[in-house]
């Protein structure tokens, strides 16, 4: 009696997601700049402060470690992780279909209790593969949507990172022209004597701005740790996957 005829479960390496979305070309430059700017802001912010504009300063460290990693996360390995999980479970598949043939072939060739036996046995492990593999494929489609909002993060980040730079950018231009050296904030502070602070008005105006784009990152940064939960608690189903094996 000849054996029965077995699928191969392909289990393949794959290769990281491509971007689903699209994004700001310009943000890697801006992000380049972001400390060098902040610096000169911070220089001019104090020098605004001397003359009782009362203006924040804008905190140290670069966008990226700011904000982009902490929110955006690697989207291409999420998908590749999710795309391992669909492979995995058709190879879970594949692997159930081999032993209801081979619990086919183990009854019409050995017979009796025993035969019996060792066919339900492994009908058994058969239905446990289908469970094994339909679990990880549930894994893959939530895996899928934190890709999906990942790079919807990451692009939405992006696009505020190259809105501050702009504004940061044109802040230092003004600041350069108005207040460049001692002699110029010298200037400046008699013209806000005169005038009050209407005199700085558009400087006040472009800070405020800048420090309201950070702010936003910010806040976008504190609603992830809320949705990281939640996706925690869905992909915690993949915590049962030794339990469904006998």
């Amino acid at each position: 009696m000849s054996g029965p005829v077995l699928l191969d479960p392909v289990l393949l390496v794959p290769e990281e997601g491509d971007p689903q979305r699209r994004h700001d070309a310009t943000f890697e430059s801006w992000d380049t700049a972001f400390s060098a700017l902040r610096d000169t802001i911070n220089l001019g912010v104090r020098a605004l402060n001397g003359v009782g504009a009362g203006l924040p300063e804008l905190p140290g460290g670069s966008l990226e470690e700011l904000v982009v990693l902490p929110l955006s996360g690697d989207y291409t390995a999420i998908r590749q992780n999710a795309t391992a999980c669909v492979t995995t479970g058709a190879a879970w598949a594949a692997w159930a279909g081999n032993l209801d043939r081979l619990a086919v072939h183990v009854a019409l060739g050995w017979g009796g209790l025993a035969g019996a036996a060792c066919a339900a046995r492994i009908e058994g492990l058969a239905l446990a593969g289908r469970a094994v593999g339909a679990v990880v494929e549930r894994g893959a489609l939530v895996l899928e949507e934190v890709a999906d909002v990942s790079e919807r993060l990451g692009v939405e980040v992006e696009h505020l990172v190259v809105e501050l730079g702009k504004a940061m950018a044109r802040l230092v231009r003004r600041l350069l022209s108005r207040a460049c050296g001692p002699a110029g904030w010298a200037a400046l502070a008699a013209e806000v004597t005169m005038k009050g602070l209407d005199a700085i008005a558009d400087l006040v105006d472009d800070v405020r701005l800048v420090v309201d784009l950070l702010q936003r990152l910010l806040e976008l940064k504190e609603t992830v740790p809320v949705w990281a939960r939640h996706v925690g608690d869905r992909l915690a189903l993949l915590a049962s996957l030794p339990d469904l094996v006998p």
